[in-house]
């Protein structure tokens, strides 16, 4: 009898240290589920905003996981949570290689999703083609979006039609004269074919497209919150 009670304090010592191992246990793995929930939500919203940033819609695309370099440097804060309402409910940092595009909050830790990317830049690149007094045509660069016609036939002479490919753009029977403006297919090669009756010599024609010059990037795109 008396070794059992001798053995009573030790007894409720040992159950007091089980239940604060069993107490402290539950903590840790409830603050570990929350951690990984939250971890799990910030890469959702991370892989979501990367995939509309580079996707053929967005407005910062020339084309899907294209991206255009002047869009690009009209990008912020304001600018990423109007276009993409996923990114408003958390900190958020959009960098292209180490340039920071835009940064919402103060994105100090969470999710980070990269993606390689294209870059594209367009100059105008302004020519003056030799024409073919018998076939007067020009291939343009593939991919120019537009380009800019100045005709100055010399006297004597008019342009009546102005084809893209197969496609009438500019037609006047009276003669056509001063700087056009002509939308072009991206997809394709655009050849223009002038209709004239006289020949016309080299700066009668001058031609200003916007060829794309593309480079690798990585988009990070990083979510905190």
């Amino acid at each position: 009898m008396n070794r059992a009670q001798m053995n009573l304090p030790a007894l409720a010592i040992a159950l007091l240290v089980v239940t604060s191992v069993t107490v402290v246990s539950f903590g840790m793995a409830d603050r570990a589920y929350l951690s990984a929930e939250r971890d799990a939500d910030q890469r959702r919203v991370a892989v979501a905003l990367s995939e509309r940033l580079v996707g053929p819609e967005s407005a910062l695309t020339a084309r899907a996981n294209v991206l255009d370099a002047e869009e690009l440097s009209g990008l912020n804060a304001t600018r990423l949570h109007d276009s993409f309402p996923v990114s408003e409910a958390a900190d958020v940092r959009v960098r292209l290689g180490d340039r920071t595009l835009s940064s919402a909050g103060d994105p100090t830790g969470g999710a980070t999703i990269r993606r390689v990317v294209l870059v594209e830049r367009r100059d105008a690149v302004t020519t003056t083609p030799e024409l073919s007094a018998t076939d007067p045509a020009v291939t343009l660069p593939r991919r120019s979006p537009r380009v800019e016609i100045r005709l100055t036939p010399p006297g004597g002479t008019d342009v009546t039609v102005v084809r893209a490919n197969d496609r009438v753009v500019l037609r006047n029977s009276s003669g056509l004269g001063g700087t056009f403006t002509i939308r072009l297919s991206r997809f394709e090669t655009t050849t223009l074919t002038f209709e004239t009756d006289g020949p016309l010599p080299t700066g009668s024609v001058e031609l200003t497209n916007y060829p794309a010059e593309t480079r690798k990037g990585v988009l990070a795109v990083t979510v905190d919150g």
